[in-house]
C-alpha cells in the first residue's frame, strides 16, 4: 500500500508542477481557474492506480431517488465519509433487487467529477449487496411481497386431473429435458396429447418469455387439461428466471392447473411456491401428471371381477329377496282373498236376509194397496149390483150426453148388453 502511494505522491508532484505553469499572476498572487482545478482533479484521478480504472467501494446507501428516465441516483457513506452514486438507466434497469435507504452494499464504477456543480460521483456499473447475493436479496423481497398478496396460499391451488388427455409443456425445445418428459409421458399412456410452446429458460428476458408462454396456453381453445412448467438443473441464477414476478404471477393468474418441475429435488424457486403441484424435477412433473395406462387397465380388469363379483351377488340377493316377498305377497294375497270371501259372505247372507224381509214386507204393502185399489175398482162396484153404460165406448154420465133413439152397452158383472133409449127423464 505504501508502494502505490509513494507512487501517486510523485504522479501528483508531476501533474502540481505543469498546472503550476499555466497559472497567473495577478497583484504578485498566483491564481488558478476554476477550470484548471477541476482538470488538476480529474488528472490527479486518472493518475490513481485505483481510481483511474472501475473499483469497488463499500457504504451505507441513503437518498435513494429515481429520475423520469429512469437514472438512479444515491448517497453512498461510512461513519467517515459520504459519496455521491449513479446508476444509468440501462443499468438500473438490470437490478434484480430494489435499493433502499440503509441497504449495505458493494458498489463497482469509476468516480467522475462533474464539472458544471463541481461534485463527484461513482458512476456505478454493478451493485451487491453485502453479505447476500443479488439475486437472493431480491428473490427474498419479491417472496416475502407476492406471500402477503397472498398468491402461495393453499386454498387457491387447484386439483390436478386424475386423467388428463391433453397436457402443455413449457420449456426449452432443445437438450435432454424435453425428450426425457415426453419419453416418460408416452411410456405411460401413448393416448396422451402433448403441445410445446417453446420459452427461453435462462438469460436475459427468459422471464417474460416464459410467462407469455403460459398466458398463451391459458387460452381455453388449446384445451389444456394441465400444464408442465420446467427445466432442467442448473445455479441459482440460472434458474432465477422462475422466480420473477411476471412467471409467478403468470403460474397464479392461470385457470388451468400448473404442475413446476424447475432444476433437481433441493432447487425450489417462486415459481413452485405458487404452482398447484411442485415436483422435484422435469422428469417427475412428467410423471406426476401422466395416467399411467397399463396401470389403469390392470385397475379395470381388477374392478371388472369385482364388479361382476358383486353383481351376481346382488343378483342372487335380489332372487331371494324377490322369492321372499313373492312367497309373502301369495301368503298375504291368500289371507286378504280368505278374509274378503269370508266378509262377502257375511254379506250375502245379511242381503239375502234383508231382501227376504224387504220383499215380504214390500209384498204386504203391495197387497194392501191392492185391496185399497181393489174397493175402489169399478168391477168391485159392478159386483155390488151397479151396471155401467157406455155410448160408442164413451161412459155416460149425464142424461144430457143422450137423445132418444141412442143405443147403449150396459155393462154388467158377468157380461154386458145392447139396448135402445126410448124416453130420457131428467131428475127434477
Amino acid at each position: 500500500m505504501s508502494g502505490a502511494r509513494s507512487r501517486t505522491d510523485k504522479l501528483l508532484q508531476q501533474q502540481q508542477q505543469l498546472s503550476f505553469s499555466t497559472a497567473s499572476e495577478n497583484d504578485g498572487v498566483l491564481a488558478y481557474s476554476v477550470a484548471e482545478i477541476t482538470e488538476l482533479l480529474e488528472a490527479s484521478i486518472d493518475a490513481n492506480p485505483v481510481l483511474c480504472d472501475k473499483f469497488t467501494v463499500r457504504g451505507e446507501i441513503s437518498n435513494v431517488k429515481q429520475s423520469a428516465r429512469g437514472h438512479v441516483y444515491f448517497t453512498l457513506k461510512d461513519e467517515g465519509a459520504s459519496i455521491g452514486g449513479i446508476l444509468w438507466a440501462s443499468t438500473a434497469a438490470r437490478l434484480k433487487f430494489d435499493l433502499e435507504d440503509g441497504l449495505d452494499v458493494y458498489v463497482t464504477g469509476k468516480l467522475e467529477i462533474y464539472r458544471p456543480s463541481g461534485s463527484y460521483s461513482v458512476i456505478g456499473s454493478k451493485i451487491e449487496p453485502v453479505g447476500v447475493g443479488a439475486l437472493q436479496l431480491a428473490f427474498q423481497k419479491l417472496k416475502e411481497k407476492l406471500d402477503a398478496e397472498g398468491l402461495f396460499n393453499e386454498e387457491y391451488k387447484k386439483p390436478i386431473p386424475e386423467f388428463p388427455q391433453r397436457i402443455g409443456i413449457v420449456t426449452s425445445r432443445t437438450g435432454a429435458v424435453i425428450h426425457d418428459m415426453i419419453r416418460t409421458i408416452r411410456k405411460k399412456n401413448p393416448l396422451v396429447d402433448i403441445l410445446l410452446l417453446q420459452a427461453k429458460v435462462q438469460g436475459e428476458g427468459a422471464a417474460e418469455e416464459i410467462a407469455a408462454a403460459i398466458k398463451e396456453l391459458n387460452n381455453p381453445a388449446y384445451k389444456l387439461d394441465v400444464l408442465i412448467v420446467g427445466r432442467g438443473g442448473g445455479s441459482f441464477e440460472d434458474l432465477f428466471c422462475f422466480s420473477e414476478e411476471p412467471v409467478v404471477r403468470a403460474i397464479f393468474n392461470a385457470d388451468v392447473p400448473i404442475v413446476t418441475g424447475i432444476g433437481h429435488e433441493p432447487d425450489f424457486g417462486l415459481a413452485d411456491a405458487a404452482a398447484d403441484y411442485s415436483a422435484a424435477t422435469p422428469t417427475m412433473a412428467a410423471e406426476y401428471v401422466t395416467p399411467d395406462m397399463h396401470e389403469i387397465q390392470r385397475e379395470l380388469a381388477q374392478k371388472s371381477e369385482t364388479l361382476a363379483d358383486e353383481l351376481e351377488e346382488m343378483i342372487l340377493f335380489y332372487e331371494q329377496n324377490l322369492d321372499r316377498n313373492a312367497t309373502q305377497f301369495v301368503e298375504y294375497f291368500h289371507g286378504y282373498l280368505n278374509a274378503a270371501q269370508g266378509t262377502m259372505d257375511q254379506n250375502t247372507e245379511r242381503l239375502i236376509t234383508y231382501s227376504d224381509h224387504y220383499f215380504k214386507k214390500l209384498a204386504q204393502q203391495l197387497q194392501g194397496q191392492a185391496s185399497e185399489l181393489n174397493a175402489f175398482s169399478p168391477l168391485a162396484t159392478l159386483a155390488r149390483g151397479y151396471a155401467v153404460a157406455q155410448k160408442d165406448k164413451t161412459l155416460i154420465k149425464s142424461v144430457k150426453q143422450l137423445k132418444p133413439g141412442d143405443s147403449l152397452t150396459i155393462r154388467l158383472e158377468d157380461g154386458s148388453a145392447e139396448t135402445k133409449i126410448t124416453e130420457i127423464k131428467k131428475n127434477p
